[in-house]
Parts: structure tokens; sequence; C-alpha cells
């Protein structure tokens, strides 16, 4: 594992506190006052400064381990580990711009497992065969790679008198049986809703696990002598060859009419096909 201290952050240290903007959020709507009244810096807007104060830690459990018989090599690695910090850039904007601790939880570049597996394999050359045979069916390379990981992790959000914050946790498992999970609603919005005006919400930051990521890539490739002096290169390359549909992003606002939907997928199926001459 390792640790990092005085990584950077870049808060808004112009932003009102909490408790201001909670007591002018009680007040009549006639009577509230805009947030840009309310800043301590007055006549700015956002001024946001580069501080040295945020932490972060990593630690995994890395195995691997390869295998080579003959004509194929393989390989595998697993890695279960976890990334915690209270900045994951020095981009991320804090609800409180001076409790660097308060957005501490698992970084947005978290992944809890991994698995990766390589193979290769070639067909022998067949050299003693015939011209026909030899050319055709050997001397042919597949390798592969196939990765497996957890997804990205999600701070659920809620609109409030105060603004954008993180959402109440009200109970209940934040995730559906795999029965119950479409597109329109992968994780269990019930278990969410906005905090009131005069708190912040109870619900921990990155919290909630996207989904996860599975890839399957393939290339097939040979080398055919046309003469001593000129060869051709043909290969084929599959990419997510599987087709496997892999959903990413979240609708994650209690607000929006969309919540819990996801928003976005990878890439689908893409072959290729190339060829190379050489003299």
């Amino acid at each position: 594992g390792n640790q990092s201290r005085h990584l950077q952050r870049q808060p808004d240290i112009n932003l009102p506190s909490f408790s201001v903007l909670s007591e002018n959020a009680q007040l009549p709507p006639a009577q509230r006052a805009s947030v840009n009244a309310l800043r301590p810096y007055k006549g700015f807007s956002q001024i946001l400064a580069r501080l040295s104060d945020a932490n972060s830690n990593y630690n995994s459990l890395q195995l691997y381990a390869t295998k080579r018989k003959g004509a194929l090599t393989w390989t595998a690695s697993y890695t279960f580990s976890k990334a915690l910090a209270d900045a994951s850039s020095n981009s991320d904007v804090s609800d409180e711009p001076f409790n660097h601790r308060y957005n501490y939880g698992p970084a947005s570049f978290d992944r809890s497992h991994i698995f990766v597996s390589t193979f290769i394999v070639r067909t022998p050359s067949l050299r003693r065969r015939g011209a026909w045979l030899r050319g055709s069916l050997g001397a042919w390379e597949l390798s592969g790679i196939g990765r497996a990981q957890s997804g990205q992790p999600y701070t659920v959000f809620s609109n409030t008198p105060t603004g954008l914050r993180r959402a109440d946790y009200v109970g209940g498992d934040l995730y559906l049986p795999s029965g119950e999970r479409t597109v329109n609603r992968w994780f269990n919005t019930g278990a969410f809703a906005a905090p009131p005006a005069d708190r912040f919400g109870n619900s921990g930051f990155n919290n909630l696990r996207g989904p996860g990521l599975t890839l399957f890539d393939f290339s097939l490739r040979k080398v055919f002598s046309i003469t001593e002096q000129v060869k051709l290169r043909f290969q084929a390359d599959a990419f997510n060859a599987f087709n496997k549909a892999n959903f990413r992003g979240f609708t994650t606002n209690t607000a929006d009419r969309d919540f819990g939907a996801v928003t976005a997928s990878g890439p689908g199926r893409n072959v290729q096909l190339g060829m190379r001459l050489t003299f």
C-alpha cells in the first residue's frame, strides 16, 4: 500500500457557510438574499484556491500467474484493492471547502476487483506438409485478453434550499436484485431522499457502485510468404468480441425524473481487418 499527503485540491473559498445558507433558506422567499450576497468576499462570485491539504491511501492484494505449455502462453492477474481519498483530483468540488475530510471516501478511480487474463496460441508451421496446407493452416497466431472489474463509485445528490447536497439515506439495500434491475432503474432509488434544509445529508461519499466492466478482445494474424522477398501480413481484430453491454454513468440527483437511470454505455463489438504487404 501507499499513502499520500499534501495533495492539491481546489475548493471555492468564497462559498457561504452552511449555517448561513440554512438560515437564509428558512426565511420567506421574498426576504431571502442571493447566494452572491452571502459570500464572505463581497463583489466576487466563486473563488477557487489551490490548497495542499488533501490526503489519500491505497492498499491492495495483487496476484499474478503465468503458464507456458507448448504453443500456448497464458497469464492471469487479480487485484483486490481500495483507494480512499478526500480529493480524487485537484478539480474536485466540496460542499464544505474548509473541511477536506467531509469528502473522504472511495476515490473516483477506485475499483475493488480487477481480473485480467491473456493468452497467445500458435498453430504448427506444417513445414513438411504440402504448400496449400502449409499456407492455409500453418503458422497462425491467435491472442486474446479478457478483463472484468468492479464499477465506478458514485455519490447521490439532492436539490435542497441550500444548493446541491448529498442525499439522505433512508434505509434499505442500495442495490436491486438482478431480475429487477433495468437501464431505467439500476439501483434502489427508494433508499435516498432529499435532506432537510437545516443539515447535511447523511449518505456517504461515493457509497454507490456503478455497473462493472467485462471485455474480451481477440486478434488472429498470419504472415503469408508470397515469394522469398514479398510477404503479406493478415490480421483480424475483434474488440468487445461478445458484444457485451457495459453500462456506465448514472443519474444521481434525486430530483431528476430519470433518477437511477443509466446514462451511457461503452462501445459495442468492433471488428477490423488489415493487410500489410512488405517487399
